[in-house]
């Protein structure tokens, strides 16, 4: 029993294959940390993988929001640049339409295609129609049947008035041609004077030089006439044309300031409104002092389309 426990412990000391159990104990804790840290770093591998997976996930997304927004802002500086484009082309010919408006009266019945200025119009409205928003895209509707009934009053009301302007037109070249007349005659009869022509010849040409002047203060005084009949004709013309242009002078403050603020620009309506009160009092207080009204016309009411 004895040599059992001393071999026992003989094993017990000699380890296992040879190897001292001390010796194990060292080799199997090395083991442990050795597997602990193999399986921490695998663990933080894995781990560090899954992030990166997230944050390429992430910056993908975040690059595909960037690309969007990139194309959709181009888009919509594109778009900015085609509205100022066609939003200034179209205020400027609706503004020439005002004037084409008012000077009717003074076209030739010759120069035909008296549409011209408003087929501009038509065609630079018509844009804003397309690329507007929904404001201002009815409210260019609206602009061009308001200026439609206009023009068509301008027309008819300012046809007189051109027919009667015809023969000014063909008189101004006669008082042209008469005083060019009298001025070659009376350098004639100065010539004759100069030289000593006889009493005859100078009688003759100054006969002549006298009668081209009474032509000439004819002429003139027949063409003032004319012009003052014609005078009060273009005072009515004028009257109903303001009133009829004053609802749509008011109509271009909306569209415009409404086309301001797709620009990213103030609308100031209130504004714009009251500068435009303020030119048609200035304007009709113009009128009456140009043709020497006195008492002054009031300024016409307000005339609304229909």
């Amino acid at each position: 029993m004895a040599t059992i426990a001393v071999q026992t412990v003989q094993a017990v000391i000699a380890g296992w294959l040879g190897v001292p159990w001390i010796i194990w104990s060292g080799v199997i804790s090395a083991l442990v940390a050795t597997s602990v840290a193999a399986f921490t770093i695998r663990a933080s591998s894995k781990n560090s993988l899954r992030l990166l997976e997230l944050q390429q996930v992430h910056d993908d997304l975040k690059a595909n929001r960037q690309r969007e927004h990139d194309a959709k802002q181009k888009d919509e500086d594109r778009k900015a640049t085609i509205r100022r484009e066609i939003y200034a082309a179209a205020v400027e010919e609706t503004h020439a339409l005002l004037g084409y408006i008012g000077s009717l009266p003074d076209r030739p019945l010759s120069a035909g295609n008296d549409d011209a200025g408003f087929q501009s119009f038509l065609k630079a409205n018509a844009k804003i129609w397309l690329v507007a928003d929904a404001e201002a895209a009815h409210l260019s509707r609206d602009l061009a049947s308001d200026f439609g009934e206009v023009f068509l009053h301008v027309m008819a009301t300012s046809n007189p008035i051109r027919i009667a302007m015809e023969p000014i037109r063909l008189r101004r070249e006669e008082i042209a041609f008469t005083e060019s007349e009298a001025r070659r005659l009376f350098s004639q009869f100065t010539d004759a004077k100069a030289r000593r022509a006889s009493f005859e010849d100078q009688l003759k040409l100054e006969d002549l030089v006298v009668e081209a002047r009474e032509d000439v203060q004819a002429l003139k005084l027949a063409q003032q006439q004319a012009m003052e009949g014609i005078a009060r004709m273009r005072m009515e013309t004028f009257q109903t044309t303001f009133g009829r242009l004053r609802p749509v002078q008011r109509a271009i403050v909306k569209l415009v300031s409404a086309l301001r603020e797709e620009l990213n620009l103030p609308r100031d309506d209130e504004k714009f409104m009251e500068q435009l009160n303020d030119m048609e009092r200035r304007a009709s207080a113009a009128v009456n002092s140009a043709y020497g009204i006195d008492p002054p016309w009031p300024m016409p009411e307000i005339i609304e389309p229909g």
